[in-house]
């Protein structure tokens, strides 16, 4: 690869050979998961006329999220899962009661994020820039999960909330069907993953027992230091979500619960500025290194935020914190790379993920509870201390590799 593309920025990775022509609808397609969460919620709402109902329907949809490894295992049915995926939430777009469709919706969500960072992994085979894309690709990510509550505010604004359910089914399905198009035009298919009819052809050789042998074969999670890798991004999503739930309580209990979502857009922009900041420089220390101290910045913007006055200071403080979570999530992701072998990274990175989202569910609960019974203040300070010790556990147990 020439020294200039080496030597380049951003740029550099979007002028890889292919890459704009698959990031593009990827993130089209990823757009669509910002823009479901307030799409679902008030069709379910409109529709039921219980925020009961949209709650459930929510929780349903995140916890099918179980089943991104298992279809990861299968990449070539990406597309199949895009059809299903916006043919139930158009569904629920329209029937008396959309719960289930909801539900069905999650089950079939196709891992988009994992499949581009598949991709990445191959267009940046052979070169130094594999760090700079999967920065590239948290940093879109954290700006389309930014912008798709607001585009999808403005949709409910003007039509009925059943039309933003629609949009966010379109994106979903142009999106993926864009990427994988274009993904295998160009670069072909991943290491590991089949296509369909080998799949079929597999099936009629060997049976059901081998395939089902395949679908339930625990395949990274074997790999220890892996788990231990997602267990630090399960408190960090601890982290994550008792920030977000200690925020609002905090702009509650001030009288301007609006503020909430101001402060959370904050963390949310200091995640965008630290995965810029950390792509542009040039890291020699172990992954273990790196994750204990990116806790430990969270850690320590969760135990300021514990002590600040005002909501002005908090949005200081958690926007410094927010600094930490694109690159906790890009050294998770490259760990992920270095600790499995290539037919094994799509469904690695995808645990990655998981452990974020069952770290988030349970902090959402702890912090309820938390602020419930104790104040924001106390949340902020359990959160900030339990990521304090494991980023010094980090460092005292892990082996010292890249």
């Amino acid at each position: 690869m020439p020294a200039s593309v080496e030597a380049g920025s951003y740029r550099a990775v979007l002028r890889l050979p292919h890459a704009l022509r698959i990031f593009a609808p990827a993130l089209g397609g990823r757009l669509a998961y910002g823009l479901l969460p307030l799409a679902t919620l008030f069709t379910v709402r409109d529709t039921t006329g219980s925020f009961a109902a949209a709650g459930l329907a929510l929780a349903l949809f995140g916890l099918t999220s179980i089943t991104l490894p298992l279809k990861a295992r299968y990449p070539a049915l990406l597309p199949w899962l895009a059809v299903a995926c916006a043919s139930f939430l158009a569904c629920a777009a329209f029937v008396p009661w959309p719960v289930p469709f909801v539900g069905l919706a999650g089950l079939a969500a196709p891992p988009l994020g994992p499949a581009m960072r598949a991709a990445w992994r191959r267009l940046t085979e052979g070169s130094s820039l594999k760090q700079r894309a999967y920065a590239l690709d948290a940093i879109a990510e954290e700006t389309l999960y930014l912008t798709g509550p607001l585009l999808a505010g403005l949709l409910i604004a003007v039509a009925p909330a059943r039309w933003a359910l629609l949009v966010t089914a379109l994106l979903l399905l142009a999106g993926t069907l864009g990427m994988t198009a274009a993904s295998r035009a160009v670069v072909g298919p991943e290491p590991g993953g089949p296509a369909v009819e080998s799949d079929i052809s597999d099936l009629r050789a060997r049976g059901v027992r081998a395939l089902l042998r395949r679908t339930f074969d625990p395949g990274p999670l074997r790999i220890g230091e892996l788990r231990r890798v997602l267990a630090v991004l399960l408190v960090a999503g601890v982290g994550i979500s008792v920030a977000y739930t200690a925020m609002a309580a905090t702009a509650q209990n001030a009288g301007r619960p609006g503020a909430a979502g101001l402060l959370e857009a904050g963390v949310g922009a200091g995640s965008v500025v630290g995965g810029l900041l950390w792509a542009r420089r040039r890291h020699t220390r172990s992954r273990w290194w790196h994750l204990a101290g990116l806790l430990a910045i969270f850690a320590a913007g969760l135990l300021a935020a514990a002590a600040v006055p005002g909501l002005l200071l908090l949005g200081v403080v958690m926007s410094l914190a927010g600094v930490a979570v694109s690159p906790l999530f890009v050294v998770a992701y490259l760990a992920a790379d270095d600790l499995t072998p290539p037919e094994h990274s799509t469904e690695a990175g995808t645990w990655v993920n998981v452990a974020a989202n069952a770290g988030n569910a349970a902090g959402a609960g702890a912090a309820g509870l938390l602020t419930e019974v104790r104040g924001p203040a106390t949340a902020f300070l359990a959160a900030g201390v339990v990521l304090a010790l494991t980023g010094i556990s980090v460092v005292r147990c892990s082996p010292n590799r890249r």
